[in-house]
């Protein structure tokens, strides 16, 4: 397993989700098939509302594949009850029914008898895979493997059996089902956390989201009334069933109002003057159930529109752990093999085996194993970030839509959190893994998080920050690059450096002297409740960065990091765990050390007097250890291993003066099964399925070095509790164990309780090279060109990128030879053209660079040439040429850093109330960080993001009405005095799955076609001050604005693209950066734009000629800076210094002219802002004056 062992103590049941449902599909092309994983999958809001997004447009005919996972059967069990019922007839009308089963913790009857018949009904056709698939379900419900199929009829059953209960059983049931319940509830006085469903408009759902979750707590039905009906009585039996028993454990923090979209109740409706503080709880319940009743008609739609043998909706459902079964993924993908080594689950013994039907090799519809999307839940906050990144890194799909989603709850600032769990800087750690953040390049989101900050404000304890992430392949944001696996190359010093600080991160808990420093700042169990990696964990990242560098250095790299390593003092406890990883380094066939080679190893055993190998006539490089903990030595620790938290198991070999710890251990209740003698001994394990609650002993194995248990001393094996503060104080307090936290040890000689294998328990024999591929999925690089990266001095950041350029086209050679001097030009943020002559060479990089300070060292006798960039990954700038990137994949266009959005699903709202818009301010403020904010206004501001979130912020604010009363009726943005473009807002809606404010435009290019004699006609009513508001922008700006342009018309398109598509025929996007040239094709030109005409009906001549956009706030990110105070509604605050000079030195403040710096006027005041004339001085002082701060002394 990737993740350490975890004591099974108290655990929690998650049956409904906790954050707002997401359209999954958002990043994907219209035309392309979705392809599906969901890890730790919840329940099936995300499915249910994907599919309801993906009901209209383009996207309708788009085929759905989700593959569902989480290790809680008792989830997939409630979820497949959910989408049989809306397959049945009449399921539209059993939506209230449906409602009550799936979010209520008591039932009335028609409902209760709805759930039991429906549990009949599956049990019935659940008795093997083949009765199963065969089915009126089978066609587009699957099941991944027969042990969940079996596990989910186990749970069917259960229900099913709450009917028969005798009288007495019936009560008791009922009576402890009532007491969980009670138990559970949070005992806060303020339990608000639905209200981050709201969205932008959170701070008017607080109040009513407390007031739901102590109705729902108290009544067990989501309801305004703090009283259950009376006929509402009967408990609902697939919330009393989890991993925690047969018990009601559901968190306590679950209220179904976090699933859905609270902002649309909230919201003004078009043509309402509503506010939404008169918005009830009445109001918003209903409003939940509505959107519920909309998905589930939409899925319902799709289920019955196409029955057998195939449909357009396909859920699969894996019972287990997700770390796991992405590596039997990784690892079928290697072999083809449906049947793996890896565990269903911790405390599992049976390992991963697929359905042949659906993963075989002859399969005529194979299921996918791998994925254009990832979902991952809030995984990373349970099994670790790294871990997340290791395993599915194989098994996204190589195009640049491919999305893989994280999400977390960041405890303080995710500006301090992030980096801490990613063990390392962004950028460093997106070279090794191969995946970055999206936003991360970009330096912005679309996805608001205001309703965190919102929270962090209300709550004085509320210390946790949501925050949802995606990550793309390193290069997708590049239209040139064909190699998305980006291979890099890393001098093997730095190499070993970057990943010996990401092992000291990593294990940062056994650094004492760290520790108490971060103990200081916050408390001891947040800082030890992520202990997420053991040695196997970097292993396995090893495992990744070793198939994206150049095999040449990797071997000089991992004797250098063993090095490092083996010779550590900075993790006081690291040496223990040594041969741990040395263990685990040989077994992936990533570095064998000298000691584990196989001559050390058989010179040692012909001299060894080992007693426990002495009968073994051959020695393998690592031998299997079995520990089996007897159940009565076990049982009267478990209260105090139940109540002390996250318990994190290990196992120690200690000898005469050695002690070794093995973190990478398998567990598991059962019986041990011994065979055969010395090397040939064998062992099988037969499950105990009552698990910690039966009589059965703990059987517990691992790989230990065959070294350690020759040099004939006596051994003894022990299976204890990482230490650390917050274990250790619980554990003590029981005076249950002693200071080593001790479980159980025995001799290692004695097979009452040991044992000593050449394989693991119930495994073939299997050799060294199949054991490798566990980890493979992708074949390493092995040569060829390819990028080579330089970091700092303390190996933690990149500095530079290096590439060597052979020159092979003929005129280039010749210009070359003949001493011509190559230019460099930036033809992206991530690629540049090496210029000769009439000749250009186009090379991609994995990240942003600066072609600006390239370096070029010329070799013209061998004809290559040698290109050194710095990295240019500093936030700000006036040079991000493709901020916005459209990338053509397959046929298709690809977004790489704004979602889709589906524009007549987003919900309009009025604007006729100003007073129930004052959250529009606070929504746009957080467009900005505390570092913008303090740059002072003008033409241009030294960063051309900030410029085009200014302008974005002007048109947000006048089209609400709250700048100026009435909006305009367009806008139009101007380079010196000439209109490049005119942006009209036919509405203002509520993009409800990223919590933010999207404004329904038409765009219209001023260009050739513009001026037409549509234009003419109405040029009298669009060109007047009061009905078009002007911005200038610079010429910088207007590139950025053009990339925009295109980006915002692509991603809310019901169109297809013409096969004359000017895109295709010119093969470049944007067209053209001239200003009085389109940058858009022509296809979506005129579609829909009835809208545009019901809007604005005496400019219909000019529906032709404008194309529909969506254009959403660019909001700043939490996780690098600090985001701008929300108080600061007008981003006006007179900044503490002024900005540099350089960054506007060249440009009129006033105009945009660019000239030479000598030639431009300086404001005397400031030093900073320039102009081309006093007349633009004048001109400019009304808005300059405000931030105009004379240089400190």
């Amino acid at each position: 397993m990737a993740h350490p062992v975890l004591w099974k103590g108290t655990t929690f049941f998650y049956p409904i989700g906790n954050t707002s449902a997401v359209c999954l599909t958002q990043n994907l092309c219209p035309s392309e098939k979705a392809d599906m994983l969901l890890l730790g999958c919840g329940d099936p809001r995300h499915i249910l509302y994907t599919v309801y997004t993906n009901s209209t447009g383009l996207q309708a005919s788009r085929k759905l594949d989700f593959t569902c996972c989480d290790i809680e059967s008792a989830v997939i069990a409630r979820n497949v009850i959910l989408f049989t019922l809306l397959a049945d007839e009449d399921a539209v009308q059993k939506v209230p029914q449906i409602w009550n089963i799936f979010f209520h913790f008591y039932l009335d009857r028609a409902s209760y008898d709805l759930l039991i018949s429906q549990c009949r009904k599956l049990v019935e056709l659940s008795s093997d895979l083949d009765s199963w698939h065969n089915g009126p379900y089978g066609h587009f419900l699957r099941m991944c493997t027969r042990d969940t199929l079996a596990e989910l009829r186990r749970l069917w059953q259960v229900y099913v059996k709450t009917t028969t209960f005798s009288p007495s059983k019936a009560k008791g049931f009922k009576s402890t089902y009532a007491a969980g319940i009670k138990a559970s509830k949070a005992k806060f006085d303020l339990m608000c956390t639905s209200s981050r469903a709201a969205g932008p408009l959170s701070m008017y759902a607080l109040e009513m989201a407390g007031d739901h979750y102590n109705i729902y707590w108290e009544t067990g039905i989501c309801s305004a009334v703090p009283k259950r009906p009376a006929e509402v009585s009967h408990p609902n039996p697939t919330l009393a069933y989890s991993l925690a028993s047969d018990k009601f454990a559901v968190h306590y923090g679950t209220d179904p109002l976090s699933c859905f979209h609270l902002a649309e109740a909230l919201a003004p409706a078009v043509g309402s003057t509503h506010h939404p503080e008169q918005v009830t709880l009445t109001d918003v319940v209903n409003a939940c159930k509505t959107q519920f009743s909309r998905w589930c008609t939409s899925v319902s739609k799709v289920l019955r529109s196409q029955g057998p043998p195939s449909s357009p909706l396909i859920v699969r459902c894996f019972v287990g752990d997700a770390l796991s079964l992405c590596q039997a993924f990784g690892y079928y993908n290697s072999t083809r093999s449906a049947s793996t080594s890896f565990p269903v689950a911790p405390w599992k013994h049976a390992c991963i085996a697929f359905d042949p039907d659906a993963y075989g090799t002859g399969t005529q519809s194979p299921a996918p194993t791998t994925f254009n999307i990832i979902d991952t839940s809030n995984l990373l906050d349970h099994i670790g970030i790294l871990n997340i990144l290791t395993v599915t890194s194989p098994i996204l799909q190589r195009t640049p839509s491919a999305t893989l989603y994280t999400e977390g709850l960041y405890d303080g600032s995710p500006k301090d959190t992030f980096p801490q769990q990613l063990c390392g800087d962004i950028a460093t750690i997106g070279l090794l893994l191969g995946l970055i953040p999206v936003s991360f390049i970009s330096q912005f989101t679309n996805r608001s998080g205001m309703h965190e900050d919102l929270m962090q404000i209300v709550k004085e304890h509320a210390t946790q920050n949501h925050e949802r992430l995606a990550w793309k392949l390193l290069s997708g944001a590049d239209k040139d690059v064909t190699d998305l696996d980006s291979p890099i190359d890393i001098a093997p010093e730095q190499l070993s450096g970057a990943l010996f600080n990401v092992y000291l991160d990593m294990f940062y808990y056994q650094n004492m002297a760290r520790s108490m420093t971060m103990m200081k700042r916050t408390s001891s169990s947040v800082i030890f409740s992520d202990i997420h990696y053991h040695r196997r964990s970097f292993a396995e990242i090893l495992g990744v960065v070793q198939r994206r560098v150049i095999t040449d250095s990797w071997a000089p790299t991992m004797s250098m990091l063993h090095d490092k390593i083996s010779g550590d003092r900075t993790l006081g406890m690291g040496r223990n765990f040594y041969l741990d990883l040395c263990c685990q380094l040989h077994i992936l066939g990533l570095f064998t050390a000298d000691f584990l080679s196989l001559p050390k190893v058989q010179e040692v055993h012909r001299l060894s007097r080992s007693i426990v190998l002495q009968n073994w006539k051959t020695l393998p490089q690592t031998v299997c250890v079995v520990l089996i903990v007897p159940r009565d030595r076990l049982e009267p620790l478990l209260p105090a291993l139940d109540q002390a938290g996250r318990v994190v198991l290990q196992c120690e070999v200690k000898g005469a003066a050695t002690l070794q710890t093995f973190s990478c251990i398998s567990t598991v209740f059962g019986t041990v099964k011994i065979s055969g003698k010395g090397d040939g001994k064998t062992a099988a394990i037969e499950e105990d399925a009552t698990g910690r609650y039966g009589t059965s002993p703990l059987v517990v194995w691992f790989w230990v070095p065959s070294a350690v248990l020759m040099n004939g001393s006596h051994h003894t094996v022990t299976l204890s509790v990482l230490s650390n503060p917050a274990t250790c104080f619980s554990l003590f307090r029981t005076r249950k164990l002693g200071p080593d936290l001790a479980l159980f040890s025995a001799d290692m000689g004695d097979e009452q309780f040991m044992h000593i294998l050449r394989q693991r328990p119930d495994a073939a024999p299997e050799s060294l090279e199949k054991k490798n591929m566990q980890i493979g999925g992708r074949v390493m690089k092995t040569s060829g060109a390819c990028t080579f990266v330089t970091l700092d001095k303390q190996c933690k950041k990149p500095l530079t990128f290096t590439i060597r350029v052979d020159i092979v086209e003929p005129e280039m050679k010749a210009s070359l030879a003949s001493g011509a001097s190559p230019t460099v030009n930036q033809v992206s943020m991530h690629s540049i053209a090496i210029v000769l002559g009439d000749k250009s060479l186009q090379l991609p990089f994995p990240l942003p660079v600066d072609a600006k300070n390239v370096k070029l060292r010329i070799a013209r006798k061998s004809l290559y040439i040698e290109v050194i960039l710095p990295l240019k990954l500093a936030l700000g700038g006036t040079d991000l040429m493709d901020m916005f990137p459209v990338i053509p994949q397959g046929g298709d266009l690809a977004l790489w850093n704004m979602h889709r959005v589906n524009l007549d699903q987003c919900v309009p709202f009025s604007i006729a109330n100003k007073k129930a818009l004052s959250w529009i301010d606070l929504h746009i403020i957080l467009m900005f960080s505390e570092r913008e904010t303090r740059i002072p206004r003008g033409l241009t501001t030294g960063s051309t993001l900030l410029d085009v979130k200014r302008k974005l912020q002007l048109i947000f604010r006048y089209a609400s009405g709250i700048a100026d009363g009435k909006p305009p009726l367009c806008y139009g943005l101007l380079e010196e005095h000439a209109l490049l473009v005119i942006i009209y807002i036919t509405d203002l809606r509520l993009d409800l799955g990223s919590h933010a404010m999207v404004a329904d435009a038409w765009v219209m290019p001023f260009s050739a076609l513009s001026k037409a004699e549509a234009f003419r006609k109405v040029s009298r009513d669009v060109s007047s001050s009061s009905n078009m508001k002007e911005f200038r922008i610079a010429v910088e700006e207007r590139k950025a604005w053009m990339h925009l342009l295109v980006a915002a018309t692509e991603r809310c398109r019901t169109w297809e693209h013409k096969t004359n598509c000017e895109y295709r025929v010119q093969g470049a996007i944007p067209l053209t950066f001239e200003p009085d040239e389109s940058p858009i094709c022509s296809c979506g030109a005129g579609v829909g734009a009835e809208a545009f005409v019901r809007k604005y009906p005496a400019l219909h001549p000019l529906a032709p000629h404008v194309t529909r956009a969506a254009i959403s706030p660019l909001f700043a990110l939490s996780y690098m800076e600090r985001v701008g105070n929300l108080e600061d509604t007008t981003a006006t605050e007179t900044p503490s210094t002024p900005a540099s000079a350089a960054a506007v030195r060249h440009v009129c403040a006033a105009c945009g002219k660019e000239g030479g710096g000598p030639g431009l006027l300086i404001c005397s005041r400031c030093k900073v802002v320039r102009y081309c004339s006093q007349g633009c001085q004048r001109e400019d002082w009304k808005g300059h004056k405000k931030s105009c701060v004379a240089p400190s002394s």
